[in-house]
């Protein structure tokens, strides 16, 4: 292992040193080599230097199963890989200014039964959005009258979140609000301490509160391993976009994503859908219309035995349902 990475040796989802070593394979070789130049050359650039002599290490977890990185980039290096490997100017030119009117519809609708979970007004309802990205999603929610705060990791992005009216606040700053909904898209696949992170997002959860985790599915990524084809694209049957190298660095199915919750004292959202109360006026029929297709993946999102997901809402286990609750 070279000095710009740091091994993991328990795994980062219930703390269990009873682990498998999945694969191994360099950085410096193909397919590695060529999927890195391939992934990051649009998005910004490739330094193959802070790889020499280091491989690409899949461990399991025998107890939770979650599939983790065993050595992953320490602070140094996942600052490169965030600001220079991934661009954020680049980024933004090609994904984020050409974002079309169904992305936002998308959102929107998400925000609409988020709210509707809950039996007040919009404006009684504070939200976070823990890696916000450019801050859409906050956006959206405090056009409904909802009071947001964002956090980012990236200093562009969080500039450019303050341009357009996003409150944004640190890591640090969480602990001292309380909100009903934490909202954390494509997040904890990222994150080298996924325990405490969670942990302390959690203690930020007002009594009813709902914690969203939404992360890749790598229910399949064994049989995908196998098949080893870094160039299938990221929505293919083959794709190993769950276990992506330097970013995906925690891979999670159904189980192991609820373990890691338990951990945090969080359990399954078990709530009624939506609150009954209707919507004014003939805001009704839009909403419904809006919702529909989000109303589909929310249901996929909290699974049956013969639907899991691994984007999920959580409640604190001591609570029932948040409704009402103030």
């Amino acid at each position: 292992m070279n000095e710009h990475f740091v091994a993991r040796n328990e795994c980062p989802g219930c703390g269990s040193g009873l682990t498998v070593e999945l694969c191994r394979a360099p950085y410096s070789q193909p397919p590695l080599r060529q999927y890195l130049i391939d992934f990051y050359s649009p998005q910004g650039k490739v330094d193959h230097g802070f790889l020499r002599d280091q491989d690409y290490v899949l461990r399991e977890c025998m107890d939770c199963g979650l599939i983790y990185q065993g050595e992953i980039p320490g602070d140094s290096l996942m600052r490169k890989v965030y600001e220079e490997r991934i661009h954020p100017r680049k980024i933004f030119d090609l994904y984020e200014r050409t974002r079309g009117i169904n992305s936002f519809a998308v959102l929107s609708a998400e925000i609409i039964e988020i709210v509707r979970l809950f039996d007040r007004a919009p404006m009684e309802l504070a939200f976070l959005d823990f890696s916000m990205g450019w801050g859409h999603w906050c956006r959206i929610a405090q056009s409904f009258g909802c009071a947001v705060h964002g956090t980012e990791f990236s200093p562009s992005r969080i500039e450019y979140a303050r341009s357009t009216g996003v409150r944004v606040i640190s890591y640090a700053e969480i602990a001292s609000h309380r909100y009903d909904f934490i909202n954390t898209e494509q997040v904890f696949e990222h994150l080298p301490e996924i325990r405490a992170s969670l942990a302390y997002l959690k203690g930020s959860l007002k009594p009813g509160g709902l914690l969203k985790i939404s992360v890749p599915d790598g229910a399949d990524i064994k049989r995908r391993l196998k098949v080893w084809d870094w160039r299938a694209l990221k929505n293919s049957p083959d794709s190993l976009n769950p276990v992506a190298p330097l970013e995906h660095i925690n891979c999670f199915h159904h189980a192991a994503l609820v373990r890691l919750a338990a951990g945090a004292g969080l359990v399954p959202y078990a709530g009624p859908p939506a609150a009954t109360r209707p919507c004014p006026g003939g805001f009704a029929e839009t909403a419904k219309a809006l919702l529909r297709p989000y109303w589909r993946r929310l249901k996929r999102a909290n699974p049956s035995p013969a639907n899991r997901g691994t984007s999920m809402l959580f409640q604190d286990g001591t609570a029932l349902h948040p409704r009402g609750v103030p």
